[in-house]
């Protein structure tokens, strides 16, 4: 069987989202930005924010679209790459993230969340 060039080769399928995110490095200097896309292991965000690659962050992401919902996931992730990105009107970066360390109930909550995202995907071809 062949794969074609646009199919999923990683080991953890991504899934594009559009969801709120904050990040800090320190509690007193939140930023945000949203996660366009999701895994098991990592985020692919944008955000205005100028941040390093290798930087260390605390993270949360909000997985309904309520900002103020308790259906959220919290953990730390390390930058590991960056590209400036603009789009009609919006200038920024985008940049992947790495996801080290998360919270045992958090990690429940992104597996089922990824769970429903690949059974919306499955049914909707």
């Amino acid at each position: 069987m062949e794969l074609s060039s646009h199919e999923e080769r990683r080991q953890h399928p991504r899934f594009s989202v559009k969801l709120p995110v904050d990040f800090w490095q320190t509690p007193d200097v939140v930023q945000g930005g949203f996660v366009t896309d999701i895994s098991e292991i990592g985020l692919g965000i944008r955000s205005i924010h100028e941040i390093q690659i290798g930087a260390k962050l605390k993270i949360r992401v909000y997985l309904s679209k309520e900002e103020y919902s308790f259906d959220s996931i919290e953990g730390i992730g390390k930058i590991i790459w960056r590209t400036a990105h603009r789009e009609q009107d919006w200038k920024g970066y985008r940049y992947g993230i790495y996801i080290m360390q998360m919270p045992l109930d958090s990690r429940g909550r992104l597996m089922k969340y990824i769970l429903m995202l690949q059974e919306e995907e499955s049914s909707s071809h």
